[in-house]
């Protein structure tokens, strides 16, 4: 009797869990745990609502207690892998995930979760390995196909990922995440069964506005393929439109972020500086689709450089250092001494080496660093920043026609990719006057016409020498890990340049706008 007035108790947490409902979850749980104090399960289950509600310091206590109460609870480990993930401690998230398997070889979220890991580490060799092991256990896991998938489109292998995709689709065919990936390495001039399966889809599938937003990216990519714009265009409205929706984005906080940043470094004198690390960090940055990914290709082929890939570690530092209530707060930046900025470069150094111990010169290409150049000058004084610049009219298209899975969220609007270009262009003017010599401009159109002259100009800026190797970037096997994995494979070509003609009567009067801000 009393393990079945028990068992409908946690049946209704996980119910509330699943819900949503994570505060009444945790405090419930709490109170079970006084009449059931040594339950693996309840800790567990606090840990995961803690993990929901972002408290991952918090959700790795109880986790913890989870596993010492019972150290065969592999989901417990699991769990606490995924949290130490989360807060990039690779060591003791592996250590977890190990935990996990060795209590049971065969527990398929740990082998995904291990390769979802390895992936984020750059080793796609690990990754693929557990991966395919998570699959052989069961065949039927859409997630750790689509993960593989995601895998092999990084190294450019499209013809595994596209296989792994249409598994996905097989399983589930309402996973529209699998279409837009399909979408972005398929040439619908030569193959148009899938535009014929989207379009099949969206008109007769019971689809959620999420599921649909996918599909309406991955239409607009098809027609333009095939050079029907109107059509193409209409599509990628609908899915900015849907995903606007979804996000419910407000753009006036992206803006204050911009603006207070100028703001703080108006009156800082940077020329009391002192390096403290030895080794070289090469930050590509602007606006995405501006060329970052091609710019990294090309630096990263250089034999001294490891390319890291776009990093969120140092977005992630300055947060937890300088803001206060998701707000960038003036008295923490003023508090800024020796030490915090010596503590602060070596967390960064640390982490790049794990990802490779043995470089000198590492890439950090995460676009919207630009944001934080000031902030990098005082913790890397000797690093180079290369700021990717590319028509504005191009790269706003280009942004309003991809569907990011990172949270670029003001590219769903024409209004606000205005405004954000706008002070994202008064930001790096502000930069370059303030920092003179430190920042180069990659200009993508220049790079297509004297690619050889252009790669020259970077690699000794980046106090790198020339190699060949730089000019054939596209044989470099490095994971790339963008909506670019596919372009930036390809030698250089000059199609997109000026594509915005395409679209100039669609778009409205942005472009105009832009013109007067030069």
């Amino acid at each position: 009797m009393e393990k079945n007035i028990f068992k409908k108790k946690v049946d209704r947490l996980i119910n509330q869990y699943n819900v949503g409902n994570i505060r009444f979850v945790i405090e419930q749980a709490q109170i079970l745990l006084k009449k059931y104090p040594n339950n693996s399960f309840l800790y567990n289950l606090i840990g995961l609502s803690l993990q929901r509600l972002g408290k991952m310091e918090a959700a790795i206590d109880q986790f913890s207690v989870a596993v010492q109460i019972d150290s065969k609870n592999s989901a417990a480990y699991n769990n606490l892998g995924n949290t130490y993930k989360s807060l990039k401690r690779y060591d003791e998230a592996k250590e977890n995930y190990q935990k996990s398997l060795n209590n049971d070889p065969n527990f398929i979220h740990s082998l995904m979760n291990l390769g979802n890991l390895y992936f984020e580490m750059n080793d796609h060799e690990q990754a693929i390995s557990y991966l395919n092991k998570a699959i052989e256990t069961n065949d039927k896991f859409s997630e750790a196909h689509y993960n593989l998938g995601i895998v092999y489109q990084s190294i450019g292998n499209f013809e595994k990922s596209k296989i792994h995709m249409e598994k996905v689709l097989e399983i589930d065919p309402k996973n529209t995440k699998a279409d837009k990936i399909i979408s972005r390495y398929t040439n619908y001039k030569e193959d148009k069964s899938h535009l014929s399966i989207m379009e099949k889809k969206i008109n007769d599938l019971d689809l959620d506005n999420f599921s649909k937003m996918n599909l309406f990216f991955g239409l607009g990519k098809a027609y333009e393929d095939l050079k029907n714009y109107e059509k193409s265009f209409v599509n990628i409205k609908n899915g900015n439109q849907l995903k606007k929706d979804l996000t419910k984005y407000k753009i006036d906080k992206d803006l204050k972020l911009l603006s207070k940043t100028r703001e703080i470094f108006e009156n800082y004198n940077f020329s009391s500086i002192k390096e403290t690390i030895s080794k070289k960090i090469i930050f590509i940055v602007g606006l995405p689709r501006s060329g970052t990914s091609l710019i990294e290709q090309i630096i990263s082929s250089h034999s001294s450089v490891y390319g890291c890939g776009e990093l969120d570690y140092l977005d992630r530092l300055i947060k937890s250092s300088f803001f206060i209530n998701y707000k960038l707060d003036t008295s923490k930046f003023n508090n800024l001494n020796e030490t915090n900025i010596k503590l602060i470069a070596e967390n960064y150094l640390k982490f790049v080496e794990k990802l490779e111990p043995n470089s000198l010169v590492y890439t950090d290409k995460a676009p919207l660093n630009f944001v934080w150049i000031g902030f990098i000058k005082i913790f890397f004084p000797n690093a180079k920043i290369v700021h990717c610049v590319r028509n504005p009219k191009d790269n706003i298209l280009s942004l309003y026609k991809n569907n990011f899975d990172e949270h670029l969220n003001f590219s769903n609007d024409l209004d606000d990719l205005y405004l954000f270009y706008k002070e994202y262009y008064n930001l790096m003017k502000f930069w370059k006057t303030k920092l003179p010599n430190f920042i180069h401009d990659a200009v993508y159109e220049d790079i297509i016409k004297e690619p050889k002259d252009q790669i020259k100009k970077l690699l000794k800026f980046c106090n790198l020498d020339f190699e060949e190797s730089c000019i054939d970037f596209y044989n470099n096997k490095r994971l790339i890990k963008t909506v670019s994995a596919a372009q930036a494979r390809k030698p250089l070509y000059n199609s997109s340049i000026s594509s915005y003609r395409n679209y100039e009567k669609f778009i409205g009067d942005i472009f105009l706008k832009i013109d007067k801000l030069k």
